[in-house]
């Protein structure tokens, strides 16, 4: 139970955040920001720009959504997930600063090549100073504690979004008549692989990072280490 208290602080830090009026926005741009990136790779160069400043959520059921778009965004919710469990394990080895140092150089990629919109912008380099600062100070309290409230807080994002992706696709369906029940088949399918995959990962991530318990995966065989006490 050493470890599970300081996991349990985090989590409760990060809810409590996506509660507060404007600074949860700005914090989770920081998951937007991740997905959209993936989404433009995985889009191979169609898409010139991403955009932050908007309701992520209302794109997944529009009318003129393509089987092709809910697709792109799977793969990039999955790929979200993929780097948050990659920064868990960074986590639980101790290189805090290499989440951060990640970070920072996915912002000035995203500031060079795609984010076009200046709020945008102005955003990216006031987040970017912000995760420099405590890499600048050398205080390792500090390098730590923003490492691991920031993955801890981009893991309950994920599974946050995709609880609103699958209330959205039952609740808010725009098409009328058998047309429209065929367009929100994709979307009721993608709520509810986002909503498994993201409770999965959750548990995937407590189970190998609070217990220790080696639950296995398919695709690789992963030694983790518990969190260290903070």
């Amino acid at each position: 139970m050493t470890y599970l208290l300081p996991i349990i602080v985090y989590l409760a830090a990060a809810f409590v955040v996506t509660r507060i009026p404007y600074i949860r926005t700005y914090i989770s741009l920081c998951h937007t920001l991740l997905h959209e990136v993936f989404r433009v790779l995985i889009s191979r160069g169609k898409r010139k720009k991403i955009k932050l400043l908007k309701n992520e959520f209302d794109l997944e059921t529009a009318e003129h959504i393509t089987l092709r778009h809910h697709f792109i965004n799977y793969i990039s919710y999955t790929a979200v997930i993929l780097v948050i469990i990659g920064f868990c394990y960074l986590v639980s080895t101790a290189n805090y600063k290499l989440i951060l140092y990640l970070l920072i150089l996915l912002i000035a990629v995203s500031i060079v090549l795609w984010i076009r919109h200046f709020l945008e912008i102005i955003w990216a380099l006031s987040f970017a100073v912000l995760l420099g600062l405590p890499l600048y100070s050398g205080n390792g309290m500090m390098i730590s504690q923003t490492a691991i409230f920031l993955t801890f807080y981009l893991l309950l994002k994920s599974i946050l979004t995709a609880l609103q992706v699958c209330r959205q696709s039952f609740f808010d369906r725009k098409g009328k008549g058998i047309i429209g029940k065929v367009k929100w088949i994709p979307s009721m399918m993608l709520g509810l692989a986002l909503l498994v995959q993201s409770l999965y990962a959750g548990f995937f991530i407590v189970s190998n990072f609070v217990f220790h318990i080696h639950i296995g995966l398919p695709w690789a065989e992963l030694e983790f280490v518990k969190l260290p006490s903070v």
